[in-house]
C-alpha cells in the first residue's frame, strides 16, 4: 500500500527540511519553497493533504488554498496552515475561508503528526474508507 502524499510549500526551506523529516517515515512528502511550484504539481497529482505556510512572497498560502478549492482534483482535500501568527481572528479567518486547521510555528512534532491523522482519517471516512 503507498504512503499517503502530503504537499508543504514554506518560503523557508528549513521549514519545508523540517517537516519532511517529521513525516517522511509515514508519508511520501513533497515540498515546495513557491506556492506557484505545488500549484503546478498538484495539476496532475493526487494529493492527500497540503500544509501551506501563510506568508510567502508571490503567492500567499491563502492563494494556494482558492488553488487548492478551485482543483477537479484535490479540492475537497484537506489544507493545514502553517504560520507564526499567533493572532485568534488570524485563525478564525482562515478556517472561515476553507482551511480545515491552522497551526503555530515553531512547530511541534506530535501536534504535527496528530493534526495529520486525523484530518486523513476524515478524508478516508468521508470517502467511505473507515
Amino acid at each position: 500500500m503507498s504512503k499517503p502524499v502530503i504537499a508543504v510549500v514554506d518560503d523557508q526551506s528549513f521549514i519545508c527540511d523540517m517537516v519532511s523529516r517529521i513525516l517522511k517515515d509515514d508519508y511520501e512528502v513533497h515540498t515546495f519553497t513557491r506556492g506557484e511550484s505545488m500549484l503546478k504539481y498538484m495539476e496532475t497529482r493526487d494529493v492527500d493533504l497540503f500544509l501551506l505556510d501563510y506568508d510567502m512572497p508571490e503567492k500567499t498560502g491563502y492563494e494556494c488554498l482558492l488553488g487548492i478549492r478551485s482543483s477537479k482534483l484535490n479540492k475537497a482535500k484537506p489544507t493545514v496552515f502553517l504560520t507564526a501568527e499567533t493572532n485568534q481572528r488570524m485563525r478564525e479567518e482562515m478556517i472561515g475561508r476553507g482551511a480545515d486547521d491552522y497551526l503555530v510555528k515553531p512547530l511541534d512534532a506530535i501536534k504535527l503528526r496528530e493534526c495529520i491523522k486525523k484530518h486523513l482519517l476524515a478524508l478516508r471516512r468521508d470517502d467511505g474508507h473507515a
